[in-house]
């Protein structure tokens, strides 16, 4: 089936001397596989090497078998392109780092228009924005919500976020609790849109901490979820 669909690279891996397996996101079909046949070494073909680099977003049109084996895209269109996202070296790291996140949370993908339309719009956001300190916590936290344990907004008022259930309660000193510094953070991410989280002020030490927990939230609530390797390079970005 001749399938047109939107799509965000999530990965790639070589193949062989001259090809690529690309892992996409599209739109239509969830997340698919496609081999990408001589792209290395083509400088004619309808498919080149800088389609497919991290979260480059794409119009495809591809003979959907649906199978489960890899799938072929006959052509590719950048579109929307990026202006800053790979040529800018703090915004170059954010993008390694949700490529791996993504990879690991989209193995499996169903078709999820709001989810695409969310990616789409917060990496868009991404490469026009000059402030991306708190870039990755927050779409980090509005991901949970796509994932299915998003913090409880109906205990927000109570003082101590609580990682295992996702709750907000007052027993700050059982274990799997965030300090009240890190929870009265957490609270402002949940109550702040994208244009406005340059406004959540945190120091470096301050920001890694809240960095560790929300990755510490997704182990535990995605069981085969792997920190991330370019989570140390990430943590060293930013001074303020």
């Amino acid at each position: 089936m001749l399938t047109r669909t939107p799509a965000i690279v999530l990965s790639t891996i070589k193949y062989g001397e001259a090809d690529l397996i690309a892992r996409l996101y599209t739109k239509e079909l969830g997340t698919q596989s496609y081999m990408l046949k001589g792209v290395r070494k083509s400088r004619k073909g309808k498919l080149r090497v800088s389609y497919f680099q991290p979260l480059v977003q794409l119009e495809i049109v591809t003979h959907h078998k649906g199978k489960g084996s890899l799938e072929y895209i006959k052509e590719a269109q950048v579109t929307p392109a990026y202006d800053t996202i790979h040529t800018d070296i703090v915004k170059s790291s954010v993008v390694m780092f949700f490529s791996e996140i993504l990879t690991q949370l989209l193995t499996e993908q169903q078709p999820d228009s709001e989810l695409y339309e969310y990616l789409s719009s917060i990496f868009q956001f991404l490469d026009q924005i000059d402030a991306v300190a708190n870039f990755s916590i927050k779409t980090l936290i509005d991901l949970t919500s796509y994932m299915g344990f998003q913090p409880d907004l109906e205990t927000v008022d109570l003082p101590y976020f609580n990682l295992l259930d996702g709750t907000f309660d007052t027993n700050g000193l059982l274990p799997h609790h965030a300090t009240i510094e890190e929870s009265v953070l957490i609270k402002q991410f949940l109550g702040t849109n994208f244009a406005a989280i340059h406004q959540i002020k945190m120091n470096r030490e301050e920001r890694n901490s809240l960095l560790n927990l929300v990755i510490d939230y997704f182990q535990i609530h995605l069981h085969v979820f792997k920190k991330p390797t370019s989570l140390t390079i990430l943590k060293q970005l930013f001074d303020t």
